[in-house]
């Protein structure tokens, strides 16, 4: 059964709300999902901006060249800014900032912008890249998946964030002839599950355009992830490609799915592939059911931030 349809009728939100985002980039999931969330937010009658990270130069030394820096990067920041053209996504003026209520990912350390109205936002464990959050007692918090929130003791159930992927369109099963096997590596360096053991036969996946890697997707059989939470493994299936997340130290399949929207379609490690073969068509009708529910996290990421800020 599908969620019910939510539209911008439903919610309002009283004051803007400003996400901080880093300039778009199309191959990193993080920097997609912050972007979407403005575009997401706007389409429901939300005064939603992006503003980009503030920098400190704490590390130079001189304190009239560090201010200077400060006066610069303040001068220029947000005119080079770059977003996706598909998406509606504008910059925030220091004016709007200063009312707003503004949205951290968990990769920016403290309030850098001083806002007495925070909201962070769980895109991976808080740990994963050894950034210390520094989270204000006051803040709201949100995760977009249940495993990256397993560190925060008494996490609300009711905080799921989740936005779908912008490119989703790229990725479709075009019939094609498949020979061989694609990877990606992405974060796998660091889950510790990943060895340099490509063969020369094998595609690899990582630094290609979305264009690019829906090719390979149509044109091989099997996809060798070592990244075990990304889109990329839908994006396969999309394209009838049988992923397999390579296993990761410590971490059971059952805990894996635990962790993920979708359950069906991917093998955890190469005992599992017949399995998601059978079970790809059910990800593809799960997986319309899903959009309407991650546009009710939107909603209701609305609705509780209105509550809590005005």
């Amino acid at each position: 059964m599908s969620a019910k349809k939510i539209t911008s009728k439903d919610v309002s939100v009283n004051r803007p709300i400003v996400v901080v985002c880093p300039n778009f980039r199309q191959d990193s999931g993080g920097v997609v999902v912050l972007h979407t969330l403005v575009h997401q937010l706007r389409e429901n009658g939300v005064d939603a901006y992006a503003v980009q990270s503030k920098k400190d130069y704490a590390h130079i030394k001189s304190p009239i060249v560090r201010i200077l820096k400060r006066w610069n990067h303040y001068r220029l920041r947000g005119r080079s800014f770059r977003t996706h053209p598909t998406l509606d996504v504008p910059i925030a003026s220091q004016e709007i900032v200063e009312k707003s209520i503004i949205v951290y990912s968990e990769t920016v350390s403290g309030n850098p912008f001083k806002s007495p109205r925070v909201v962070r936002w769980l895109l991976h464990k808080p740990s994963f890249w050894g950034v210390d959050m520094k989270m204000g007692p006051n803040e709201e918090i949100f995760s977009f998946h249940p495993a990256y929130a397993e560190e925060i003791d008494n996490f609300p159930e009711d905080r799921a964030l989740t936005v779908g992927m912008f490119n989703e369109g790229f990725y479709e099963n075009l019939g094609l002839p498949r020979k061989g096997t694609c990877r990606m590596v992405r974060k796998g360096a660091v889950y510790g599950n990943y060895l340099k053991t490509t063969s020369k036969n094998e595609i690899v996946l990582d630094g290609k355009s979305h264009k690019e890697i829906a090719q390979i997707f149509n044109t091989t059989e099997i996809f060798y992830c070592h990244d075990p939470y990304t889109a990329y493994l839908y994006f396969a299936v999309r394209c009838g490609c049988i992923p397999v997340v390579v296993p990761q130290p410590g971490l059971s399949s059952k805990d894996w799915r635990a962790g993920i929207d979708l359950k069906y379609g991917a093998a955890y490690g190469i005992e599992e592939i017949e399995w998601a073969r059978s079970t790809s068509d059910k990800l593809l009708e799960d997986m319309k059911n899903l959009e309407e529910m991650h546009r009710a996290t939107v909603v209701k990421f609305i609705d509780i931030v209105r509550k809590r800020f005005g």
